[in-house]
């Protein structure tokens, strides 16, 4: 482009699904006026094209600090994401994507059992708690095929669950691994290099989930670790939380009305598990609260759904502190 006399001007951005060591030198000679890692996000795209039509072309933007911060991984691998709840599917997904790796996402266990059974993949990462099919179901059959098949299907169990025996449950279902959530990029990485092919015998690959402070209502030092510190992905989680979590509390309002302990189990149970990875730590236990009283069927629940819907106004007013940079 650079060489054709009609061309040369024209202003050049780089969209790659993987970072490599040098780019940011590459882009300079060339004259690239922005490199970006895809899937790229709306704000951050508007912002790019903003810069490199209008801003300063002394270097290129380089979005995410992706050459300088990030490890890029020694294999990069085909992951499939099985998660029936939105932010924490997203954010698995997004961790994941920003390591190099390539993601599928199945948002059921039946759908995740349909996408092993057509292929391969290096790993799967499975919540035990889906719908239409659980992730302790799933792999029994992916393992009962394989005697036929003759390939290993690596499967780790993301659970939020912590009563005794439900690592051996999981492992005894056919999990090769167990990661719990919320998630940490940390822990994270310690499993995907069993996979990649770099062993980190300093890094065990599972570690017993802290519980988040329930004094505050998000910890905003610990959101940000769990995203790598990026504002763009805790923007587009809020988002997602925003939408869904009015619903799922007329889920449970309902569940309540009609005495229904299961619906409001599970409104209560994904509830907690996005106030979880969103680091709001009272919010996930009130949750976790109702959820276990759902299970027990000791009500009543109108109290301590009261109590979670008065805390989801403080955790989304957090959140918006957060998101524009008003931290305390």
């Amino acid at each position: 482009i650079k060489q054709e006399t009609g061309l040369s001007a024209a202003t050049v951005m780089m969209l790659t699904s993987g970072a490599g060591r040098g780019d940011t030198a590459r882009c300079e000679n060339l004259g690239i006026s922005a490199y970006l890692l895809k899937p790229v996000r709306k704000a951050e795209l508007h912002e790019a094209i903003r810069r490199a039509l209008f801003g300063s072309r002394a270097a290129p933007l380089i979005t995410r600090n992706l050459l300088e911060t990030e490890r890029p991984p020694s294999k990069v691998m085909s992951v499939l994401v099985a998660e029936d709840n939105s932010v924490n599917l997203t954010l698995a997904c997004r961790l994941l994507e920003k390591r190099g790796h390539q993601v599928h996402r199945a948002v059921n266990g039946q759908e995740a059992l349909d996408a092993m059974r057509e292929r391969n993949f290096d790993l799967v990462l499975m919540d035990v708690q889906m719908p239409e099919m659980d992730g302790l179901t799933a792999p029994r059959a992916i393992r009962e095929m394989e005697k036929t098949t003759q390939r290993h299907q690596p499967i780790v169990a993301m659970t939020a669950l912590a009563l005794a025996g439900d690592r051996e449950r999981c492992l005894a279902s056919g999990m090769d691994g167990y990661l719990s959530k919320p998630i940490r990029p940390d822990e994270l990485d310690a499993i995907l290099s069993q996979y990649a092919g770099t062993p980190d015998p300093s890094a065990p690959a599972e570690k017993a989930a802290s519980a988040p402070a329930a004094t505050d209502s998000v910890n905003a030092e610990e959101l940000l670790a769990r995203t790598d510190n990026d504002l763009e992905l805790i923007q587009e989680l809020v988002e997602m939380f925003r939408e869904s979590a009015p619903r799922l509390v007329q889920v449970a309002r309902e569940a309540v009305a009609q005495e229904n302990a299961t619906a409001l189990e599970q409104a209560a149970h994904s509830l907690k598990g996005s106030l979880a990875n969103l680091s709001a730590g009272a919010g996930a236990s009130i949750a976790g609260e109702l959820e276990d009283l759902a299970r027990s069927g000791a009500g009543p629940f109108g109290p301590c759904l009261d109590r979670l819907d008065h805390e989801l106004t403080r955790v989304t007013a957090a959140l918006d502190r957060i998101c524009t940079g008003s931290l305390p």
